[in-house]
């Protein structure tokens, strides 16, 4: 499907659960200064271009596992030991650790560190002229003489040598990933020591000098499934008032936090924050020790994502309570012990090992096959779509937008990075987007899409309906309380065997009794050509929402993301994510039962305008409620239009123009 040039509103915020998910307003105390230097940009709006530039360098062997960038640089570590410039045939000597022009692609003469060890994670200093590099090394070239350096140091970007100045000591094993805040710096690994002193797995350190900062005072303890206790991933948000962190541990300060936590950083002293979810429990394949593999905060700090690999969760899978191999988000706001996320987005048994998320697009990969895949494992399911090891998922459900680039798989993506000009990926394979880009490519911002207006309904609005067992669409004027008297409305192809519409951004979808779902403009008086909405039976017919709901369709209706609907015979409301832009209907599904007031086996029709559900029920009347993405609130139920009143429809929505 092709998008349309209207900008996403940046202030959407999805609620989730219960939960309304808000900008984090804590009162901070020191550090002060900036948040995390390696957060995204937030490219509002957008989704990068599917064809990589020309002139990124060529990673010649090994793999990339790193990447940051700094000033006009673009800092670049893993396994490797030659790189080349684009179109040229020279390697250039670089030993896990290099750095390149992002302009340009030209590869820096001066930036020459040659650890001895793989690089695992690298993050800007608030300086814009340093970076910080952490891996398994233990030593590094500074000014053309190796210098001791235990797995932690941070290096002048322009000439590649060691800042003295910084002085982390010893750290007895790797670390795994690093996160600036102010002045102080947090590091994540396998090592059970900070310069001598216990440190399981997470500590902190003066950013400037070095030096043991004793903010962190947690104690990380326990495993998953054998191994050593650690850390793998960490982030922050950009409001430095959470730390989120998994890895391979079962508890922190004493209390279960299995795979996963989140500290509260906000204060004077750190704290282990009321936020816990069981998703992670799950067993999921012995072969890992941790099956945890990145987490990301949103540019705004609402919500982070979480990712995994772990292979194919069956059941619990389907039911979206497996942790296995998926992407997560979880909103920011949230509190409890049992967290659940807002959504999960399957691949089918393979693994996500990176994600960078924006304000409307979370980049994911790994060696994942495809998306929206929950039933089955090592082979597409019903719903799935391929999206060769990289995809793009809609911040508001995880349903894959149509950008598909494809790349030849391999262990898969380890790092990307979102700058204002476009995506950065680093991986271990060589062809992206069926070109040739040895280890490391750059889709462009510039020339990629404009994304649909995630929009909300409002009110008053020209309501149409399509009166239970009629054949004949009416319009009303209807501002909340009143409508005006009814008027017939051009009928188009017919409305006899429609089981529900919806209208986003100019376009009628329009759902059928044969258990199609077709889309087309709409204006209130001409209609578009129609199209089939199928993008997610094209490798395996989507016969559970094609067979198993449509046809049993009483109402229908859509809000941010989401089809909601109710069936023949069922008192309770579901719902499957779905994607405008790519067409793609969620394979996960949802329910909710009945509320008092609202009961959902009654309902004839529905929409959502102005943050509250109309509904019609089976006599003709027209009840108005609160609303929440996972229903209507239980009490707030209102009768606007008495029994009788004609509101009982096989299709009932507001008008929304493009």
């Amino acid at each position: 499907m092709g998008t349309v040039n209207a900008r996403r509103s940046t202030g959407f915020v999805l609620l989730v659960g219960i939960v309304v998910a808000t900008f984090l307003a804590a009162t901070l105390s020191p550090p002060a200064r900036a948040a995390d230097t390696g957060n995204s940009a937030p490219q509002n709006g957008r989704i990068v271009d599917v064809d990589p530039v020309g002139f990124t360098p060529h990673v010649m062997d090994g793999a990339v596992y790193a990447m940051t960038r700094v000033g006009d640089m673009v800092i670049v570590g893993g396994t490797f030991t030659r790189v080349r410039n684009a179109n040229s045939s020279t390697d250039i000597p670089r030993v896990n650790l290099f750095a390149f022009n992002a302009f340009t692609g030209q590869v820096s003469t001066t930036f020459v560190p040659n650890p001895n060890n793989r690089v695992y994670t690298l993050a800007p200093a608030a300086d814009g002229t340093s970076v910080y590099i952490g891996g398994a090394f233990t030593s590094a070239t500074s000014g053309g003489t190796s210098v001791a350096v235990s797995r932690l140091y941070k290096a002048d970007v322009a000439t590649g040598n060691r800042i003295a100045a910084f002085q982390p000591g010893s750290l007895n094993g790797q670390v795994r990933d690093l996160s600036v805040i102010g002045n102080r710096l947090w590091v994540a690994g396998k090592f059970t020591h900070l310069q001598g002193q216990p440190s399981a797995a997470l500590g902190t350190l003066n950013a400037t000098t070095g030096a043991r900062d004793p903010y962190y005072t947690g104690v990380i303890a326990g495993v998953h499934n054998g191994g050593i206790t650690n850390v793998q991933k960490i982030a922050t948000d950009p409001a430095n008032g959470k730390l989120v962190l998994v890895g391979n541990f079962n508890t922190v300060n004493g209390a279960r936090r299995h795979q996963f936590a989140v500290l509260d950083i906000s204060g004077a002293a750190m704290a282990l924050a009321n936020y816990y979810t069981t998703q992670y429990e799950s067993a999921c394949s012995s072969s890992f020790e941790t099956y945890m593999t990145d987490v990301e905060f949103s540019p705004d700090g609402s919500f982070f994502v979480v990712s995994t690999t772990g292979a194919y969760g069956g059941s619990a899978t389907v039911a979206g309570t497996s942790g296995c191999d998926g992407v997560a988000r979880y909103e920011s706001a949230a509190t409890g012990t049992n967290v659940r996320p807002t959504w999960v987005a399957y691949t089918g048994g393979d693994t996500t090992w990176d994600t960078e998320v924006t304000a409307d697009v979370v980049y994911v990969g790994g060696h994942m096959r495809w998306q929206n895949n929950p039933t089955r494992g090592d082979a597409a399911g019903q719903g799935a779509v391929s999206r060769p090891g990289i995809g793009a998922l809609d911040v508001a459900n995880g349903m894959p937008y149509s950008w598909n680039p494809t790349r030849t798989l391999g262990v898969g993506v380890k790092d990307m990075v979102a700058t204002p000009e476009g995506l950065f990926v680093g991986s271990d394979t060589d062809v992206f987007a069926n070109e040739t880009h040895r280890k490391v490519a750059f889709v462009p911002l510039s020339s990629g899409a404009t994304l649909p207006a995630r929009r909300v309904g409002t009110l008053p609005a020209t309501v149409y309906r399509v009166a239970s067992g009629g054949a004949q669409l009416v319009s009303v004027g209807f501002d909340g309380t009143t409508a005006t008297a009814p008027t017939d409305a051009p009928n188009g192809t017919g409305w006899g065997t429609t089981v529900g519409a919806f209208m986003v951004n100019g376009s009628l979808y329009t759902a059928y009794a044969n258990g199609t779902l077709t889309r087309r403009t709409f204006d209130g008086t001409t209609y578009g050509a129609p199209s089939t909405v199928n993008a997610a039976d094209q490798l395996v017919f989507q016969s559970d929402w094609h067979n198993g709901d449509v046809p049993l369709l009483t109402s229908l209706f859509y809000d941010r993301g989401w089809i909601y609907f109710t069936k023949a015979g069922s008192s309770q409301l579901f719902r499957r994510g779905f994607e405008v832009e790519s067409g793609v209907v969620g394979q996960q599904l949802y329910s909710f039962p009945s509320v008092t007031g609202v009961g959902y086996s009654g309902m004839r029709g529905a929409f959502v305008a102005d943050g509250k559900l109309w509904f019609a029920g089976t006599d003709g009347s027209l009840t108005r409620a609160d609303w929440t993405p996972t229903g209507a609130v239980a009490g707030t139920a209102t009768p606007i239009a008495p029994s009788g009143s004609g509101w009982a429809s096989r299709a009932l929505f507001p008008f929304q123009g493009p």
